[in-house]
């Protein structure tokens, strides 16, 4: 089988993809964007479970690119996923991406070769085994894009249709009449409950840990609105990388304590109004540092909830005096009516900690005091996150070190961009970068843009290897987890760290600095020279 050469792969056709390809294309180079999926779109192409929508608002979530920003209008200030889609395919269109994209093909394996400095890529798919060769590999697997499916015994001899939200059918589920059970409450549990709630003939969601969701502030955009607010884009985009979040908004600078009780709570409320995430990222500076302070905020979110829940059991469950875990420190979902859909009479709420569920039967869901049959079952049950897309392929670096023995003992990058003894490969949206704690795009284009200079530097010096050190990586690692240790985000078991996959390693997978510190450490590795890495150059560099 002929293997087509190239400067650059680019692994999955989502934001992180499609900016790789836009950029490096920019610069000369010959690039082939490799994507499991039919379309682009990345998370969004896969996502159409009902209600699917995003967190981030209008304009942050998309591309900062004026070309496509000026011509593009919302209709929502959440979108939907098939807004989602209609934009990707505006994308592609304005800039005549797929030309250069292999679709429905998955990478199953990428392997470096030391002799020629390249990375040899095999892929498999709709059209047979794909298989090329690249100086650079850039990684854009996103962090969720590995779903995590419980072993759930029996799982397979239910009778109804079943779905893992992250791979909803393309034809649809019918829920409309149906009684439905949802195992799960993240942010696809809580959109697919508050969605189909009102149309079921009846539900049961098994929940684990409640969802401390705050209020979306969902409304509909015009093109006139959205035409006057296009003025300030630029400053809006211009803002994102300098706050903490990737946000156009910061923490209140100053410490909770410092305002008197009523202060506290005029502000809790005006963040609260504002919907999207200002309760938990625009609150007050100490929040996620100061238990006091968090409490405060927990005790404010509880007091919110709880007047919108009638049950006094349903409302304990999903508000419970005490905290499952500090607020903040397991992102909040963006709810619409999530809450008042447990106010319904055929509305049922399982604590699956006191009542496990023991397995899945042809009927439905067995748990320890009783089976629910139902209809329909939906696994809203998340995704093993940051490492979980690149542990499932065959990639091997130097003297064929497989990545999984390379993170056996803990996962090491350096400036989450990079791997040691992995050389000229990079990714973006992953392990030890800002991730959790970053708008998408934004995270993606602070990246992105470093990725893109970088391999500009190489180009212009000749360099063909180009490798962080294991000291540096090592080093990072720690720092990301002094950042983590000095905030009460230990204090969480969830996908931050890894604590929802069974027998994943505990760590802090996430940089909880701030996407503007973030960005202030990588440009300085730029202006230092990159000392983190070790380089070297062949005679002959092109492939």
């Amino acid at each position: 089988m002929t293997e087509e050469k190239y400067d650059a792969i680019i692994v999955g056709g989502g934001f992180g993809g499609i900016y790789q390809l836009i950029h490096l294309r920019d610069l000369g180079l010959r690039c082939k964007l490799i994507e499991a999926g039919s379309d682009l779109g990345g998370t969004w192409y896969w996502n159409r479970y009902p209600g699917a929508r995003v967190d981030s608002d209008v304009p942050t979530y998309e591309f900062s690119l004026p070309e496509l920003w000026k011509g593009w209008t919302w209709t929502e200030k959440f979108p939907g996923w098939k807004e989602l889609q209609s934009y990707f395919a505006y994308v592609d269109e304005k800039l005549d991406l797929r030309k250069d994209c292999r679709f429905d093909s998955r990478v199953k394996q990428a392997h470096w070769d030391d002799q020629s400095h390249v990375w040899h890529v095999t892929s498999d798919g709709k059209d047979g085994v794909y298989k090329a060769a690249a100086r650079h590999l850039v990684m854009c697997t996103g962090f969720a894009s590995k779903p995590y499916t419980p072993n759930l015994k029996g799982l397979e001899t239910f009778r109804g249709p079943w779905s893992h939200t992250a791979r909803w059918p393309r034809e649809g589920m019918e829920t409309n009449g149906k009684r439905v059970g949802v195992i799960g409450t993240g942010a696809s549990g809580v959109q697919v409950i508050q969605e189909i709630g009102p149309h079921v003939e009846h539900l049961t969601v098994f929940q684990r840990t409640p969802n401390l969701a705050t209020p979306m502030g969902q409304y509909s955009l015009s093109n006139q609105v959205q035409d006057h607010f296009k003025q300030v884009y630029e400053e809006i985009y211009r803002r994102c990388p300098t706050t903490f979040s990737g946000f156009p908004f910061e923490w209140i600078p100053r410490p909770m304590m410092q305002d008197n009780e009523e202060e506290r709570q005029a502000t809790f409320q005006a963040l609260w109004d504002r919907g999207a995430f200002n309760f938990w990222l625009a609150n007050y500076q100490d929040l996620l540092i100061d238990k006091d302070s968090n409490d405060a905020a927990y005790a404010f979110w509880r007091k919110k909830v709880g007047e919108r829940v009638k049950d006094p059991r349903k409302r304990e469950l999903l508000a419970p005096a005490i905290p499952p875990h500090p607020f903040g420190c397991k992102r909040p979902s963006q709810e619409q009516h999530f809450y008042e859909i447990f106010n319904q009479d055929n509305v049922d709420l399982v604590d699956i900690n006191a009542n496990p569920i023991l397995e899945i039967t042809p009927k439905g869901v067995k748990t320890k005091e009783k089976e629910f049959e139902f209809d329909v079952l939906v696994l809203a049950t998340g995704f093993d996150t940051h490492i979980g897309a690149l542990i499932d392929m065959d990639l091997r670096g130097v003297n064929g070190e497989t990545i999984q023995d390379h993170w056996r003992d803990g996962t090491t990058t350096y400036l989450g961009m990079t791997i040691d003894n992995f050389p000229n490969l990079y990714f973006v949206y992953g392990p030890q970068g800002p991730t959790a704690f970053c708008n998408g795009p934004t995270c993606v284009e602070v990246q992105g843009s470093w990725i893109v200079q970088t391999i500009t530097y190489l180009r212009q010096y000749g360099i063909t290897k180009f490798t962080p050190t294991c000291h540096a990586a090592l080093t990072y690692k720690r720092h990301i987890d002094e950042l983590s240790n000095a905030t009460l985000l230990p204090l969480a078991n969830g996908w931050y760290n890894g604590a929802n996959i069974p027998g994943k390693k505990r760590e802090a997978y996430n940089y909880s600095g701030g996407v503007s510190t973030y960005k202030r450490e990588i440009m300085e590795e730029i202006e230092r020279g990159y000392p983190g890495f070790q380089r070297e150059s062949l005679r002959i560099s092109r492939l």
